[in-house]
C-alpha cells in the first residue's frame, strides 16, 4: 500500500499505535519495504518534558526528569508507548507522544494567554482558508497556536520560486500544490490536526461543500486573488451565517465581516453597493481595477500598494507582497480568529495595523513649494489704455453691441488647451481688440505661449465667421505692439464686398453653423475609411492658410507607432512635477458641479476613459505615486492606453506650419479651427493630443525647459521617431495632432466662462 502513494499529492501522515495488532502489522510491513527510511525516536525526550511541565513548582532538572522517565518506562515496552508517525514525503518515521499528551505538551505555553478551558473549546472548531500565499502564513500561525482542530485549505496553484519571497518553504517544494505544501508543514508541526485540501481551488461547484461538508465552518478566511470567488464566497458565507476574515498585506488592512451576527450586513462593508450583480460575475478586464479599488478603498491604501496596482501587467505580473507583511498578517488573522471563536470579539469592521504610521519618522516631510503664477489677473482698464495707443482705422464700420456680443459668444466656443480660454476681448470705439490673458494660460503646457496662441487663432477664426454672417468683413493688425505682446489682434469691421482680410476664403460662411456644434470627442470610436473627397476638403481647409500643411497618416502600423509616441509624451507630461500639478489641480474638474461653477477646465467624465483608466488616473493623483512611477520608469499603462486609443482611429492628422514664432502659431490655430469645423460638418469625431505640441518645442529652448535630463533624453528619441513618420524641418512647428474617426457625439460639452468675464464693451461717451 505504501508503494502506491502519490508523493506529489500526499500530505497526511500515517499514525501507528503499536499496542494495536493491526497497526503493528502495518508498521512492520512499512519497515520491511522502506529499508532506507529514517527512524527518529523523540518519545523519551517528549515524555520527560511532559513530566517537567506537569510539575511547575518543582522546577525539575534534566537529570531529575531522566530519573522519573527511567522509573516510568521500566515495566513498559517503550515501542508501544505513544505513537509512530510516518511522513511519506520525508521518508521519516518519528516516535512521539500520543494525541492527548502531545497536544497537552505542545499547547502548554499557551497558558494563560489561552486558558485550559478555552483551549479545550477551541479544539472543536473548524476554519477554512481560501488562497495560500498570505493564507500559508495564516494557516501555519493558526496551526502553531492550535486554535482549531480542523483546517480546510483551498488553492489550485503551485509553488513557484517567485512565491518564496513571502512563503516560508523550501525550494524542494517548487512545483507542488500550495495546499499540499501547507498541509505537510502543518502535519510536521502537529500530526493530529485534521487537514482537508481542495487542490482544485474553489469553484462555484465546490464552494458550498467547502463551507458546509462535515459541519459548517466556524470561520472562513479569504486570501484568494480571484474577484469572482472573493465575492461569491462572501455571498454564500452570508447565507450560512459564517464570519469572514481577510488580510491584504497592505498597511496591515484587516476585514472582519460577522455574517454570523449580522444577517443583513452587505458584503465587503457595502463597498460594492450599487453595482449590478451581473457585473460581479465573469468580471471584464476593464472592470477589475475599479472593483479592486472599491474593495480596498484605495484612498486608504499605502502609496506603494497603489503604485503597484498601476504597474500590474506592465512591470510586474501580480499584486506584490512582502514576507514581513505576510507574517504580520498571519499573526493578526490568528489573533482575531481566536477571539471570535472564544466570543471575545463580536464586531465587524475594517482595521489597519500600519507599521509605517505606528513606527515611523515623526518629523513631517518638507513640502515642496508650489510654483506661483507670475502674471496678475487681466486688467480691462489697462487694456483700454493700450487700445487707445493704436491709431484709428479710416472708413471702418461699427457693429452694434448685440452683434459684438453674438460674435464674442462664438469666439468663446473655440478650443483651448485644457479649456483654459486664454482670451479677453475689448470692444471700444467700433474696434475689437483681442488680448492674450497670460494669467489664465500660464501652465506647464503653456510653454512659450505656443498652445495659447493656437487657441487665440481658433477664436479669431470664429470671429471672422460670425462677422461674415452679420454682413461684415474684417481687417486686422496682428501683434501691433512689440512692447505689448499680450495684444494679439486689432480688428476693424467694414461693410463692403471687397475682401479686406488675408485670411478670408470663400468657404468660410459655410462653417459658421458648426461653431456651436464643434467638440472634442473622446467617446469610443470605430475606424472608418475616409474618402479622398473628404480628405481633400479637410486638406483644402487647412492649407487655405499660407504655409500650413495637413499630413494624414492612415497606415495602421504608423498609426500605432504614433499612438506610442503620443502616449509616451502624455506619460512624460503627467509624471513631470509641474505637468502633474496642472493636470490634477488646474485642468481637471472632478464633478459636474465643479465644472459648471468654474466655467473652464475639463470635466473628467468627458475624458472618454474606461473605468480602469479612471481608476489608474485616480491613483496617480498622489504626487508621491507619480514621482515614484517616474523614478522606476513606470506608468507605461498610460502608453498602452494611448496605443489602444490610436488603434481605433481612421487616421492620425498633423497640421504643421512654417515658422516657430507666436504669429505662426496664431495662424496655425486658424488652420486648425477651419479643419475642425469641416470635420464636424462631415460627421467625423476629432480627438486632439496636446502633449507633443508643448514638449517637442522644449528641445529647442535656449532657457529652462522645465524638463530634467532623463525627460529630455526620452523626448529626443520620441521626436526622432515622430519625424521618421512626419518629416519636418527645424523651422516648422506642429500645430495640431489629432485622431479622426467615427463616434457618438459627447453627451455634454465643456463649460465656458460667462461672457462678462471675456468681453468688455467700452465706448466713449458722446
Amino acid at each position: 500500500m505504501y508503494d502506491d502513494l502519490n508523493l506529489s499529492e500526499t500530505f497526511l501522515p500515517v499514525i501507528f499505535e503499536l499496542s494495536k495488532d493491526t497497526d503493528k502489522e502495518k508498521f512492520d510491513e512499512l519497515i520491511s519495504i522502506k529499508p532506507d527510511k529514517i527512524l527518529l525516536d523523540l518519545f523519551p525526550s517528549q515524555k520527560q518534558e511532559l513530566f517537567k511541565i506537569r510539575s511547575p513548582k518543582q522546577r525539575l532538572s534534566p537529570a531529575e526528569t531522566e530519573i522519573l522517565y527511567s522509573k516510568w518506562i521500566a515495566d513498559r515496552n517503550s515501542n508501544e508507548e505513544g505513537v509512530w508517525v510516518y511522513y511519506p514525503w520525508l521518508n521519516r518515521i518519528i516516535h512521539i507522544l500520543n494525541r492527548e499528551e502531545f497536544i497537552e505538551l505542545r499547547t502548554s505555553r499557551n497558558q494563560f494567554k489561552i486558558t485550559p478551558s478555552e483551549q479545550t473549546g477551541l479544539f472543536g472548531k473548524k476554519i477554512g482558508i481560501i488562497g495560500l500565499s498570505v493564507g500559508h502564513a495564516v494557516a501555519l500561525s493558526i496551526a502553531t497556536e492550535r486554535i482549531c482542530s480542523k483546517l480546510k485549505l483551498a488553492d489550485f496553484d503551485t509553488i513557484e520560486l517567485s512565491n518564496l519571497n513571502r512563503i516560508k518553504t523550501g525550494i524542494q517544494n517548487i512545483g507542488l500544490n500550495k495546499c499540499v505544501v501547507t498541509a505537510r508543514e502543518i502535519a510536521e508541526i502537529d500530526p493530529f490536526l485534521e487537514i482537508e485540501c481542495y487542490q482544485e481551488g474553489i469553484t462555484e461547484g465546490n464552494l458550498e461543500s467547502f463551507l458546509m461538508d462535515d459541519g459548517k465552518l466556524d470561520i472562513l478566511i479569504d486570501e484568494c486573488d480571484g474577484l469572482e470567488i472573493k465575492i461569491a464566497c462572501r455571498q454564500m458565507a452570508k447565507k450560512y451565517q459564517i464570519p469572514v476574515v481577510m488580510e491584504t498585506s497592505d498597511k496591515g488592512m484587516l476585514d472582519v465581516e460577522r455574517f454570523d451576527l449580522e444577517n443583513d450586513r452587505p458584503i465587503l462593508h457595502g463597498y460594492l453597493e450599487g453595482i449590478p450583480e451581473e457585473r460581479l460575475k465573469n468580471i471584464s478586464p476593464e472592470d477589475r481595477l475599479p472593483l479592486v479599488l472599491k474593495i480596498i478603498d484605495a484612498r486608504n491604501s499605502s502609496l506603494r500598494g497603489q503604485l503597484s496596482l498601476i504597474e500590474i501587467g506592465q512591470t510586474i505580473s501580480t499584486w506584490p507582497q512582502l514576507a514581513s507583511a505576510v507574517t504580520l498578517g498571519g499573526g493578526v488573522v490568528t489573533d482575531v480568529c481566536r477571539r471570535i471563536l472564544l466570543n471575545q470579539y463580536n464586531e465587524s469592521g475594517r482595521y489597519y495595523v500600519d507599521l509605517e504610521s505606528i513606527i515611523g519618522n515623526k518629523i513631517p516631510e518638507a513640502k515642496t513649494l508650489a510654483s506661483t503664477n507670475p502674471y496678475e489677473p487681466f486688467s480691462f482698464s489697462e487694456a483700454v489704455i493700450i487700445a487707445d495707443t493704436i491709431p484709428a482705422e479710416q472708413n471702418s464700420a461699427a457693429p452694434d453691441n448685440e452683434i459684438i456680443t453674438d460674435i464674442i459668444k462664438a469666439a468663446g466656443l473655440a478650443p483651448s488647451n485644457a479649456n483654459d480660454q486664454p482670451w479677453k476681448w475689448l470692444y471700444r470705439n467700433s474696434r475689437l481688440y483681442l488680448f492674450h490673458d497670460q494669467c489664465r494660460s500660464h501652465s506647464f503646457a503653456g510653454f512659450g505661449d505656443l498652445l495659447p496662441h493656437i487657441a487665440l487663432g481658433a477664436a479669431y477664426e470664429n470671429v471672422l465667421l460670425k462677422a461674415n454672417q452679420h454682413g461684415f468683413k474684417i481687417k486686422s493688425q496682428l501683434f501691433p505692439l512689440e512692447s505689448k505682446q499680450n495684444l494679439v489682434a486689432v480688428i476693424d469691421f467694414h461693410k463692403t464686398d471687397e475682401k479686406t482680410d488675408i485670411f478670408e476664403v470663400v468657404y468660410a460662411p459655410e462653417s459658421v453653423e458648426y461653431i456651436a456644434v464643434r467638440s472634442t470627442n473622446r467617446n469610443p470610436s470605430q475606424p472608418f475609411e475616409i474618402s479622398d473627397q473628404d480628405l481633400k476638403i479637410l486638406k483644402d481647409a487647412t492649407e487655405s492658410i499660407p504655409d500650413a500643411e495637413l499630413h494624414f497618416i492612415s497606415d495602421k502600423q504608423k498609426i500605432l507607432d504614433l499612438g506610442e509616441i503620443i502616449g509616451s509624451c502624455e506619460r512624460i507630461n503627467l509624471l513631470n512635477d509641474a505637468g502633474h500639478k496642472d493636470f490634477y489641480q488646474r485642468d481637471i474638474r472632478w464633478t459636474p458641479e465643479e465644472s459648471a461653477k468654474s466655467g473652464d477646465g475639463i470635466d473628467v467624465q468627458n475624458l472618454g476613459m474606461v473605468p480602469a483608466q479612471l481608476a489608474a488616473y485616480s491613483i496617480i493623483k498622489d504626487p508621491k505615486i507619480a514621482q515614484t512611477l517616474k523614478n522606476i520608469d513606470g506608468g507605461n499603462a498610460l502608453v498602452d492606453g494611448m496605443i489602444r486609443n490610436a488603434g481605433t482611429a481612421s487616421g492620425i492628422g498633423i497640421i504643421t506650419i512654417s515658422g516657430t514664432q507666436p504669429a505662426n502659431y496664431f495662424l496655425g490655430g486658424i488652420a486648425m479651427q477651419r479643419l475642425w469645423l469641416k470635420a464636424e460638418a462631415l460627421g467625423y469625431a476629432i480627438y486632439p493630443f496636446s502633449a507633443p505640441l508643448h514638449l517637442f518645442p522644449r528641445l529647442r529652448a535656449a532657457s529652462d525647459s522645465g524638463l530634467d535630463t532623463g525627460e529630455i533624453q526620452k523626448l529626443v528619441i520620441l521626436r526622432e521617431k515622430f519625424q521618421d513618420i512626419i518629416p519636418s524641418g527645424t523651422d516648422q512647428a506642429e500645430i495640431f495632432v489629432f485622431k479622426i474617426a467615427k463616434a457618438e457625439k459627447p453627451s455634454a460639452k465643456s463649460a465656458r466662462l460667462p461672457l462678462s468675464e471675456i468681453l468688455l464693451i467700452k465706448n466713449n461717451e458722446m
